[in-house]
């Protein structure tokens, strides 16, 4: 084995060891998210702003976010403590023209406005925990395929196909939303050993 290897392997057990093996788990529910304002056609949340000459554009359909609740467990004479998923948590999702009420893990489909996607912020409750935050902004998904395909023909594919993308209209990319995951605190973690996350 050389030495690069070694280290992969390496890097690989140590993280596995630091977030321990598991699988996620399904999707209890799916909802879709609902207008905040009354009159809303289609789904279309952010005509009112478009209408106000805002650069959005029309509404390109919808985009799913997933939501999941985790907790830092670490279990008697362990070294490491394990990242464990909740389920049954109350979790709100919000954003400019939106919003949606989850039990975790779920997905909720939000609306699609390409670039002019607003970024989500989730809170969620559950009795015995502090309450959990998380926000995530919407990625370029074709400016990412695009590098992660060309990753595989080492940096000088890199290269040309960043500058590639970066001459590319990205009002025509496509984009999309990164899972949401919120750390659910127990009451009273700071007074533990492995404290608060």
């Amino acid at each position: 084995m050389n030495a690069q290897f070694r280290v992969c392997i390496l890097s690989l057990l140590v993280s596995l060891a630091l977030t321990g093996c598991q699988s996620a788990k399904p999707i209890a529910m799916s909802v879709n998210a609902l207008p905040t304002a009354k009159g809303v056609q289609y789904g279309d949340v952010l005509a009112p702003q478009r209408a106000a000459g805002q650069d959005i554009p029309s509404l390109k359909g919808q985009r799913v976010v997933t939501v999941r609740t985790y907790e830092d467990v670490r279990k008697k004479d362990a070294q490491f403590s394990t990242r464990e998923e909740m389920e049954g948590v109350d979790c709100a999702l919000e954003s400019e023209g939106y919003r949606a009420s989850v039990k975790t893990p779920a997905e909720i489909r939000v609306p699609d406005y390409g670039y002019a996607s607003r970024p989500v912020a989730v809170r969620c409750q559950s009795p015995g925990y502090r309450a959990g935050y998380a926000t995530v902004q919407p990625f370029d998904k074709t400016s990412s395929e695009r590098l992660g395909a060309a990753s595989n023909n080492g940096l000088a594919g890199v290269v040309v196909v960043a500058l590639i993308d970066a001459a590319t209209d990205k009002k025509k990319h496509e984009f999309s939303y990164p899972p949401v995951y919120v750390t659910m605190n127990r009451i009273g973690c700071e007074k533990e050993r492995s404290g608060c996350r």
